[in-house]
C-alpha cells in the first residue's frame, strides 16, 4: 500500500493550518530575508555582474536571465530550510510532532503537511521576489503570472526531499552533508549560465536533477518562450514529487515509530 494512499486531507489541513498561524505570529521576522535579499541579490547580479556581460543570453538581457535562476533558488531553498532545519526542530526540539500525533492525526498526514507547508513558504518568498524582478523590469512576458504554480512544483519536491533527509538525520549537523550538495550544485544547474557552455556529461547530470527543469520553466515563462518541452519538465516535477513524497512519507513512519 502507498503511503500517499494513507493522508488524510482534512488532518493535513489542520496541521498546515498549525504552522501557518505559527508564521503569522513572527511575520515581522520571518519577511526579513524575503524582503531585503532578493533586492540586494538582483542590483549584484542582474546590474552587477550584467553590467560586464556585454551581449545578451538567449536573446534576453541578462538581468532577466540571471533572474529566473535567483527567483527559482530563493523559493526552493526556502522549502529545503523549512522541510530540514524546521521540521527537525520541530521534530527533536520542540517536540511538536510528538504532540500532533498524540492526536487522531497519521504520520502521513503529517509529514505531508510538512511539505505542503515548505512549499507553500517558498510561494510567499517567492510572490516578493517576483515583485522585485518584475519592479526592475525582468520579466517581460505576460506569462510570467504562472510562475507561481511552477514554482509549487518545485518546491514540493525540494521540500519532499528535504523532509526525506531529515527523517533519516540523527545530529543537525549532519545537514552539513545535504547543503554542500546542494549548493556545489547551484552552479550547474544553468541558473547564471546557460548550460550549453558545459561538458556534455555535467549537463546530462545537471537535467536529473529536477531543480534544473524548475529553473529552466520559470526563465521559459519570464521571457515568454513555452514548447513541448516545458510539459516534458513539467511531467518530470510531478513525477518526482510523487516518487520522493512517497519515500519521505515512509521513512518519517519508520522515524517517528521507532
Amino acid at each position: 500500500m502507498f503511503a500517499l494512499a494513507h493522508v488524510n486531507l482534512g488532518d493535513l489541513g489542520y496541521v498546515w493550518r498549525r504552522n501557518y498561524d505559527v508564521y503569522i505570529r513572527l511575520w515581522r521576522t520571518e519577511v526579513i530575508a524575503p524582503l531585503f535579499e532578493p533586492v540586494f541579490t538582483v542590483i549584484g547580479f542582474g546590474w552587477g555582474v550584467g553590467s560586464l556581460v556585454a551581449s545578451k543570453v538567449m536573446g534576453v538581457p541578462y538581468l532577466t536571465f540571471v533572474g529566473a535562476g535567483i527567483l527559482a533558488f530563493t523559493a526552493l531553498m526556502r522549502a529545503l530550510f523549512e522541510c530540514s532545519y524546521g521540521s527537525y526542530f520541530r521534530m527533536v526540539y520542540q517536540s511538536t510532532f510528538d504532540a500532533v500525533l498524540c492526536t487522531p492525526v497519521q504520520v502521513e498526514s503529517l509529514a505531508l503537511a510538512e511539505i505542503a507547508w515548505g512549499a507553500s513558504k517558498a510561494i510567499f518568498d517567492g510572490i516578493f521576489v517576483i515583485v522585485v524582478l518584475a519592479l526592475f523590469g525582468a520579466i517581460i512576458s505576460p506569462l510570467g503570472l504562472l510562475i507561481p504554480l511552477v514554482l509549487t512544483l518545485g518546491a514540493l519536491w525540494v521540500a519532499a526531499l528535504s523532509l526525506a533527509v531529515t527523517a533519516r538525520i540523527r545530529d543537525i549537523n549532519h545537514y552539513n552533508f545535504y547543503l554542500a550538495f546542494v549548493f556545489s550544485y547551484l552552479w550547474v544547474s544553468g541558473a547564471y549560465f546557460p548550460l550549453d557552455r558545459l561538458p556534455h556529461f555535467a549537463q546530462l547530470i545537471a537535467w536529473l536533477v529536477p531543480v534544473t527543469s524548475a529553473v529552466d520553466i520559470t526563465r521559459s515563462l519570464m521571457i515568454g518562450h513555452v514548447g513541448w518541452k516545458l510539459l516534458l519538465e513539467v511531467l518530470y516535477l510531478i513525477v518526482a514529487f510523487v516518487v520522493t513524497s512517497e519515500v519521505a512519507l515512509r521513512w518519517m513512519r519508520r522515524r517517528l515509530a521507532s
